[in-house]
């Protein structure tokens, strides 16, 4: 396992958006919205990792995995850009919490089929494609992607991709009970004017909730259980193998969390 890697919440998981000027997020409660992230759109060439190369997620485990040949296959195809269609960055968020020159980039291409690819690159860690083309069950009005970087206590995470463009607001709720609520009015897509695009940095925290909404009327909601989050940071440390005589990694993930 490498030091650095990226988790990836397929379709059913996440996708948000983000735009504006450099301000700091302000923690809100009820219907207030606060200042969005600082994401800007950009246009700027990128390569992401062919198939495969990035770990896959089990089905509602969120931890790499190793997908079965019949979907790995599916995935292949799915991904794979349309006649001249080549991935590209469409928007930038600055993570000076992490470094002067910290970056992470959303980026987006269409496959054959027309639909939406994603994928999230914070600095050099990249995640697997995500987003409407990704087969399974499709993510629709919420759809978004987790990043992890680093390990053990320096693991962060990073949210990022795409919210259906005709909402108000993001409500999301931290692991530790903080409430987000973020206005939307980032950068649309290019070739997809549906879409928005949202990119928050979470540092250390995991979220537990992300809500959708449209004048007051929750129209998608994503949630991490507390054995999902239990899972992600047991897997913030690389697992011991069974010839050191360590815990095995399932074993950590079945652990019950502190009551």
């Amino acid at each position: 396992m490498t030091a650095a890697r990226a988790v990836l919440l397929a379709c059913g998981v996440l996708a948000l958006a983000g735009c504006g000027a450099s301000k700091s997020t302000e923690t809100t409660t009820g219907t207030q919205a606060a200042t969005p992230p600082a994401v800007r759109a950009v246009d700027e060439p990128a390569t992401v990792p062919p198939p495969g190369s990035v770990p896959a997620m089990c089905p509602d485990v969120p931890v790499p995995c190793q997908p079965t040949p019949a979907y790995a296959q599916k995935l292949q195809q799915a991904v794979t850009p349309e006649g001249g269609s080549k991935p590209g960055a469409i928007a930038e968020l600055r993570l000076p919490a992490r470094g002067s020159n910290a970056r992470a980039r959303l980026i987006a291409w269409r496959n054959q089929s027309g639909r939406l690819c994603l994928e999230t690159q914070v600095d050099s860690v990249n995640g697997d494609p995500f987003g409407p083309c990704v087969p399974g069950p499709p993510c629709r009005k919420l759809c978004v992607h987790l990043v992890q970087t680093k390990t053990g206590g320096e693991a962060l995470y990073l949210l990022g991709g795409v919210v259906a463009s005709a909402n108000d607001r993001l409500e999301l709720t931290t692991d530790d009970g903080r409430l987000e609520t973020f206005g939307l009015n980032g950068p649309s897509v290019p070739g997809f004017p549906g879409y928005r695009v949202f990119m928050f940095d979470l540092g250390r925290s995991l979220y537990r909730r992300l809500e959708l909404l449209a004048h007051d009327q929750v129209v998608a909601k994503e949630t991490l259980t507390p054995a999902q989050i239990r899972s992600l940071r047991c897997n913030e440390s690389p697992p011991v193998q069974p010839s050191q005589g360590g815990a095995q990694p399932h074993e950590c993930i079945q652990r019950p969390g502190p009551k």
